[in-house]
């Protein structure tokens, strides 16, 4: 049977199951965009090659950094060189082949790099890579 409108008649359509989508699809995008990344970087200079090999970065690798005085930070947090040795070697019980990122500050001392690789080779773990400067990624 047809329905037949006259003008006295308004015709409504219901904005609330409207505003509870908009409002679902808000909250969605928010909660997904509030993922942070843990940054493990540090604040250096890094030195510049043009021979490097490009790689995308992950977020499953250590990120061991050196700064120009030679302090030393694990995952961007300021650690001893006992500390790094220390969870380098727990590193080794759980996940030897694990990427470490070494970033070494342009002026670091060698002795601290050298200490680095060494503590890695002593607990076998090969995988191993040295950040340099990237216009694309240091922008």
């Amino acid at each position: 049977m047809r329905r037949h409108y006259y003008e006295e008649e308004n015709v409504e359509i219901s904005m609330s199951p409207l505003i509870d989508c908009v409002f679902l699809l808000l909250i969605f995008f928010l909660v997904s965009t509030m993922t942070k990344k843990e940054n493990k970087d540090v604040d250096i200079d890094l030195p510049e090659s043009i021979s490097a090999e490009k790689r995308l970065p992950t977020d499953n690798q250590v990120v061991i950094g050196i700064d120009k005085k030679g302090s030393f930070f694990y995952n961007g947090i300021p650690a001893s060189i006992m500390e790094v040795h220390q969870r380098l070697r727990k590193l080794t019980l759980s996940d030897p082949e694990m990427q470490i990122r070494l970033d070494a500050d342009t002026n670091a001392p060698l002795y601290s790099v050298v200490n680095i690789v060494d503590m890695c080779q002593f607990n076998n773990l090969d995988n191993i890579v040295l950040r340099t400067y990237d216009e694309y990624y240091n922008r």
